[in-house]
């Protein structure tokens, strides 16, 4: 600006902000990230393997069903072990077990897990009472317990469970959690509608992601985001996801899904439900 435009307009040309974009893709030309074929080599590495719950139709529970995975029946006990109470005394519904084994996706210090749920407490997040994931990281076959099922409990459906592998990704709005350039990227390929090309991607790498009951993987969240964080500030890992299932007769609140989140560290657990 010269001498007399500063004169007569009284004010000095601000400088241009730069957007966020704009930071995006300045930061992205120094590693050389421009192509959604650039955003593809990014999102491979992250895709993580996930063991898919199939929950069959409802049978006659064999007599060996407390050792078999399932839903609804008869849990694992063993000898000295009283049923699963919630923090005010009221006894917990048995929702399902899984045995760990190589080709599931559990923490290895994991021999079984179990999840216990009230449900007129409808506990939604982990600060609510009433949700117990209970833990065995060794069993001992030999001290097998049988425990009634308390009389005030419903019968619920006893249903064998079928294991898949499966491939999962983040949600679009986790991308950032677990790889951050491919979440600048995929805003500077497409400002307006930047989960276009990601979502793209994950289906070209995995196809379509369904809500589903499942191992390990990313969560397939049904209101946003909401991964725990452990004691260090890092992001928690899935321990499993659990959706409405018809054939248990399981309805998380309106077609909604439970997530536990496991931190094998510090043995934290985290708890939520969301719901459409």
């Amino acid at each position: 600006m010269n001498f007399w435009k500063k004169i007569f307009s009284g004010k000095e040309d601000k400088p241009k902000t730069e957007s966020h974009f704009d930071k995006y893709r300045n930061e992205l030309n120094e590693l050389d990230l421009k192509t959604i074929s650039d955003l593809e080599n990014l999102v491979k590495p992250i895709i993580r393997t996930a063991t898919k719950i199939e929950v069959l139709k409802a049978s006659r529970p064999p007599e060996s069903s407390q050792l078999i995975s399932h839903f609804g029946g008869q849990p694992y006990f063993e000898k000295g072990e009283l049923w699963p109470t919630s923090k005010k005394g009221k006894n917990l519904e048995f929702i399902f077990q899984v045995f760990n084994s190589n080709d599931l996706q559990l923490p290895k210090s994991i021999e079984l897990i179990q999840f216990y749920y009230d449900w007129d407490e409808f506990p939604w997040d982990t600060s609510n009472n009433g949700w117990l994931v209970k833990i065995y990281k060794k069993i001992e076959k030999e001290n097998i317990a049988f425990i009634d099922k308390p009389s005030e409990l419903e019968r619920s459906k006893y249903c064998e469970i079928k294991f898949s592998s499966t491939k999962s990704l983040p949600d679009w709005e986790g991308i950032d959690l677990h790889c951050y350039n491919a979440s600048k990227l995929s805003c500077v390929l497409d400002e307006d509608e930047p989960w276009g090309n990601y979502d793209q991607i994950v289906t070209k790498l995995i196809g379509e992601q369904d809500y589903q009951s499942q191992l390990g993987g990313y969560p397939k969240w049904v209101q946003g985001e909401s991964t725990p964080k452990d004691i260090e500030g890092n992001s928690m890992k899935l321990l499993f996801q659990i959706d409405s299932e018809d054939n248990a007769g399981l309805m998380w609140g309106d077609v909604g899904l439970i997530y536990v989140f496991y931190d094998e560290k510090s043995e934290k657990t985290e708890f939520t439900l969301q719901c459409h």
